[in-house]
């Protein structure tokens, strides 16, 4: 005998649909530092976001990490993957979390610098 479950029954109990979010998005192409406009084989996006959904990034990623950028500023930085992923916490309490993709090749980048 073969029991079919719709997978709506298995689902844990806390998890929650899509949900929006405050988001900012940027398509460039060269660096951060120094973009161009995106071509055909040079077009990457960088992404922010901020409130709710980069409070829950922010604490997901935790430990605190030290940033030249931030020093003294009395902002909290964490970040992984090799600071492709990195998020910030301001003495106010404000959230912001950025990333990037390299639309070329499908990789991780960072989606933000100093």
């Amino acid at each position: 005998m073969i029991l079919l479950i719709p997978p709506a029954s298995v689902a844990s109990d806390n998890l929650e649909p899509y949900k929006p979010a405050k988001a900012s998005y940027w398509l460039y192409g060269g660096g951060l530092g120094d973009p161009i406009p995106p071509k055909t084989n040079d077009k990457k996006i960088a992404f922010s976001i901020e409130g709710e959904a980069a409070q829950q990034i922010f604490d997901a990623i935790g430990p605190d990490k030290h940033d030249a950028c931030t020093e003294g500023s009395g902002t909290r930085f964490r970040a992984r993957d090799k600071e492709n992923l990195s998020c910030t916490r301001s003495k106010e309490g404000d959230h912001i979390c950025n990333f990037g993709f390299d639309l070329v090749t499908g990789k991780s980048i960072g989606g933000s610098i100093c």
